[in-house]
């Protein structure tokens, strides 16, 4: 497949690395101007996969572009490869399969949304899983179909041109939801590269994992002071979930101190240097998810409130103190709807105070 990964970032160059070894991938840079450092180099770092779990190093290999004499062994690296980054000039003459953008869609230069138009791709895949996001990329672009991707990878730019990913062995590097037909098809051209998900499946995760992300950044990415403040995040998490999926699932604290454990010990990267510098460049987008979910959580209360219960159905016989009653008491059968999202409310309100001071 050809495939274009609009947003020189970290996670389009790591993915377009992992595209490139059985396709035809290039990454686009994020504006339209052709005069940016990225695209007037041409190309960028590979993206050096970590390999090591903790702090044992599964293996050791030379750094590319080192001389013989110089070279040394990078712990836990592999060899430094290329991937292109062009303009959209670049692109504009051939027709590619797949184009996917890194940026949201409301966020694009009117310049990339006009080019992106006009390479008529016959499907488009957003990462943003931001409510309302879907919605937005439609309209823009109606001669499209429109899949989300969850990435399945961490990635962060590093040092100037270089990018550091993690992708966990033997998982695909996007899980995909939209129409099961085109998901399918996709599925077939691309190999193991995505996997077909049902839509909830792409939504509820965030909604489990995003809270603890909002009280990082709202701790100004204190690692050590999330891990002394669970409470609030994983009442958060618990309501944001019923949100997105109708299920009450209580979330523990401690439970999402085991978790946080477990990152620690067997990702292969520091993952408390790593989510305060990655999120907390995302602050506006993890702010936007959390007002989405707290707009589901408003419609959910709402529709239990109009919902009408068997007594409100029920045609009660009218007695005599009814009829001369100009202003019958109404019959509820229902108990007090309870007040909303109070922990998301809260976290919500803290971040926000962060990102508009």
């Amino acid at each position: 497949m050809k495939v274009v990964f609009q947003g020189a970032g970290a996670i389009g160059l790591a993915a377009a690395a992992l595209f490139g070894r059985r396709h035809e991938a290039v990454v686009v840079s994020r504006s339209e101007s052709s005069t940016s450092d990225a695209v007037r180099a041409r190309s960028v770092a590979y993206p050096r996969r970590v390999r090591s779990l903790g702090n044992r190093p599964m293996c050791r290999e030379a750094v590319l572009g080192q001389s013989p004499a110089r070279r040394g062994t990078v712990q836990g690296t592999g060899p430094a490869r290329r991937v292109s980054v062009v303009d959209w000039a670049a692109v504009s003459s051939e027709s590619w399969d797949l184009v996917v953008l890194t940026t949201r869609p409301g966020d694009l230069d009117d310049g990339v949304a006009a080019s992106i138009v006009a390479l008529r791709p016959g499907i488009i895949a957003i990462t943003s899983q931001v409510d309302g996001d879907r919605s937005i990329a439609a309209s823009m672009f109606p001669d499209s179909e429109i899949l989300v991707f969850s990435p399945v990878l961490l990635s962060e730019r590093t040092t100037g041109r270089t990018v550091s990913y993690w992708h966990p062995p033997g998982m695909p590097v996007f899980m995909a939801s939209g129409r099961r037909g085109t998901v399918r098809g996709l599925r077939r051209r691309l190999g193991g590269l995505i996997v077909g998900v049902p839509a909830f499946v792409i939504s509820a995760p965030p909604a489990v994992f995003i809270p603890y992300v909002a009280e990082l950044s709202a701790r100004e990415g204190n690692w050590a002071s999330l891990r002394s403040h669970l409470r609030r995040p994983s009442r958060a998490a618990a309501e944001a979930v019923h949100a997105v999926t109708g299920v009450r699932m209580p979330m523990s604290d401690r439970a999402a101190g085991l978790v946080l454990d477990a990152l620690e010990r067997f990702v292969p990267i520091d993952v408390s240097e790593y989510a305060g510098r990655h999120f907390g460049r995302h602050e506006g987008q993890t702010l936007d998810m959390l007002d989405g979910w707290l707009s589901r959580a408003a419609e959910r209360t709402a529709a239990r409130a109009q919902r009408p219960t068997p007594a409100m159905r029920r045609s009660p016989t009218p007695t005599p103190a009814m009829r001369r009653s100009p202003t019958p008491t109404p019959v509820t059968g229902r108990s007090p709807v309870p007040a909303q999202s109070s922990a998301l409310r809260e976290l919500a309100q803290a971040l926000r105070l962060r990102v508009t001071r």
